[in-house]
């Protein structure tokens, strides 16, 4: 399968490259997952759905800007894993809106996301959504899921 590669308007900017990958891929660098998934975030569970699971991944040049997990459960996709680098849009305030650049990774990952569901036959996506305020998932179509689960959670139903 051929990358798809999105280019940025801006001309000093790396082009943003979207890889979908199998669960047989070679593994992520422990330097990406670090920075992808910060702190306590990185949970052993974490690192075995990120083995074993398709994933979708951002590569801006020759670094891992974003990464995805996604799992088919019966019509839906689940997405338990999001991880997004929020050094490429610079320095923001936590809770914040994204940065350009930040955005644009997070869009990359969404895209995918949303085009591999409806290639897998499904049409919701369950996603734990990455560290960005609510609004900017309900501009895309995202809403919050009220059922009793661990954590947050969104959902976008998709109309093939």
């Amino acid at each position: 399968m051929r990358p798809l590669s999105i280019r940025s308007g801006q001309p000093e900017s790396s082009p943003i490259e979207v890889r979908v990958c199998g669960g047989d891929c070679e593994p992520m660098s422990d330097a990406d997952l670090r920075r992808l998934f910060p702190g306590s975030s990185l949970t052993q569970a974490r690192l075995d759905r990120l083995r074993d699971l398709p994933r979708v991944l951002v590569i801006m040049g020759d670094r891992t800007v974003g990464a995805a997990t996604c799992q088919k459960v019966e019509s839906e996709l689940r997405v338990p894993d999001l991880g997004v680098d929020t050094s490429v849009g610079g320095l923001r305030l936590v809770g914040g809106p994204p940065q350009p650049r930040e955005r644009e990774v997070i869009n990359a990952l969404l895209d995918a996301v949303e085009v591999a569901c409806l290639a897998s036959g499904c049409f919701r996506i369950i996603l734990s959504p990455p560290k960005v305020p609510l609004a900017f998932l309900e501009r895309r179509g995202y809403r919050r899921v009220d059922e009793r689960c661990a954590g947050g959670w969104v959902e976008k139903i998709l109309n093939p």
